[in-house]
């Protein structure tokens, strides 16, 4: 790449052992770019910092000869803002496509090709045949532009929801300016779900009225609401042919739910939305999104207004660097034992406080019965310092995902990819305080 000419400023043989040392430090910048892929084992975090450090010099506001006119050039007035950015004060994307190259731009934009790479890799290493992206944003607005991809490619104007009580995706719909029909829920014993009758009645009268629909159903939430039926929905999306676009935030970090992903890929999924932080462990800000349709992707890319910040992408890439694929699937088993060690501590708990963990078929949470204001256990927890349980109350028709009284006030607990042992056995501890002293 460049050469290192230090000769005649120590003896020839250290400066042969000087250089060989140098090369294989430097070596796993060459396989990166070659390769294309996520690592197996995660890479030290000053490799990380080189890699990124050359990647960002190659923009045009770390030319050191430069002549900087143009109203938007790269300028910070504090060094903590471009540590911020990693460097890549120009962002990503131009305003026409977030993933074209920006001229002023040459390392963030292979920066960014590079991560789109990695994802791809990452995803397949998972099982699953597709091409992914990361955005600069999170759930909602992804979201959002994948269905002005979907009204951009089909001409669709309703989207059929399959009801769940999550304002991000609703408000997604109505920032692209979609009308939103709403299938409801129903209950079946413990679980709140809705009927894929329900939904292809609601397609066929859509299509009767003469609109063109599509369907944003629901991979993963809080039970009692529990998984769409997105196998059997991507089946009717294929007979009817209608896009399909599945909101599966923490879908990744599960063999279950990557599972029903592989089936429903076989017929009519046209993208999946997931989060970065729900699954990479990034700070929150960032989207993955993935389809079969390279085609589809670039849709997305061109709804996207202007440029974007590069921090979100740089997070994904971090990420996929630091972890590598061995550690990824470590922490997938992981996240699968303390879910099944989270059972069992809340089935012991069951027995002393007169309540029940609900039925509910969901791979990452539990909701445990309570027999007094679930609202007010959760803010006694949240004081004792426990943060993600959510308190919900029976008449809550938002919360509950149902849109009659449900049977049970109850408390969700979660275990999540990232969670130990030890966060699972002291959350029950404390639950089990607070429920006790009442």
């Amino acid at each position: 790449m460049f050469r290192m000419d230090v000769s005649g400023l120590i003896p020839k043989n250290m400066e042969n052992r000087g250089l060989l040392i140098l090369k294989d430090n430097l070596r796993f910048i060459e396989d990166i770019l070659s390769h294309r892929r996520i690592p197996k084992e995660g890479l030290p975090e000053d490799k990380i910092r080189l890699l990124l450090k050359f990647f960002s010099l190659m923009d045009t506001d770390k030319d050191p000869k430069v002549i900087r006119i143009g109203e938007r050039e790269g300028r910070c007035v504090s060094k903590i803002q471009e540590e911020l950015v990693s460097g890549f004060c120009h962002g990503i994307g131009r305003s026409g496509n977030l993933i074209d190259p920006q001229p002023k731009a040459p390392g963030a934009s292979a920066m960014y090709n590079l991560t789109n790479s990695m994802l791809t890799s990452f995803l397949r290493n998972l099982g699953l045949k597709v091409h992914g992206i990361g955005l600069p944003v999170a759930t909602g607005l992804s979201l959002s532009l994948c269905l002005n991809a979907v009204r951009r490619m089909y001409n669709s104007n309703v989207v059929i929801y399959p009801y769940a009580a999550h304002k991000s995706p609703i408000k997604g719909v109505y920032l692209v300016g979609f009308r939103m029909r709403l299938v409801e829920t129903k209950l079946y014993g413990d679980a709140v779900k809705v009927d894929v009758d329900d939904i292809e009645d609601a397609i066929v009268h859509e299509i009767d009225m003469g609109n063109n629909p599509c369907i944003l159903s629901t991979l993963t939430f809080f039970p009692p609401r529990e998984s769409d039926d997105i196998v059997e929905i991507g089946k009717i999306c294929k007979e009817y042919n209608i896009p399909h676009i599945v909101n599966g935030a923490y879908a990744l970090q599960n063999r279950y739910y990557i599972e029903k992903l592989r089936k429903a890929f076989k017929y009519r999924v046209d993208a999946v939305v997931s989060s970065s932080d729900k699954n990479l462990l990034t700070p929150i800000g960032g989207g993955i999104v993935y389809s079969k349709d390279k085609d589809f992707l670039r849709e997305v890319s061109l709804s996207y207004p202007g440029r974007a910040c590069a921090t979100p992408i740089v997070n994904i890439l971090i990420s996929l660097l630091s972890l590598g694929m061995k550690r990824y699937l470590e922490l997938m088993e992981e996240q699968r034992r303390c879910r099944d060690l989270l059972e069992e501590l809340l089935n012991n708990l069951v027995e002393k406080t007169e309540s029940k963990v609900l039925n509910i078929n969901n791979p990452i949470s539990l909701a445990v019965t309570v027999n007094s204001d679930p609202v007010e256990i959760a803010g006694k927890l949240y004081n004792l310092r426990v943060t993600g349980p959510r308190g919900v109350r029976s008449t809550d028709k938002f919360a509950t995902c149902y849109l009659h009284k449900y049977p049970y006030d109850y408390i969700v607990i979660n275990a999540a990819i990232g969670v130990r042992d030890k966060d699972i056995i002291a959350v029950v501890e404390k639950l089990e305080d607070v429920l006790l002293r009442r």
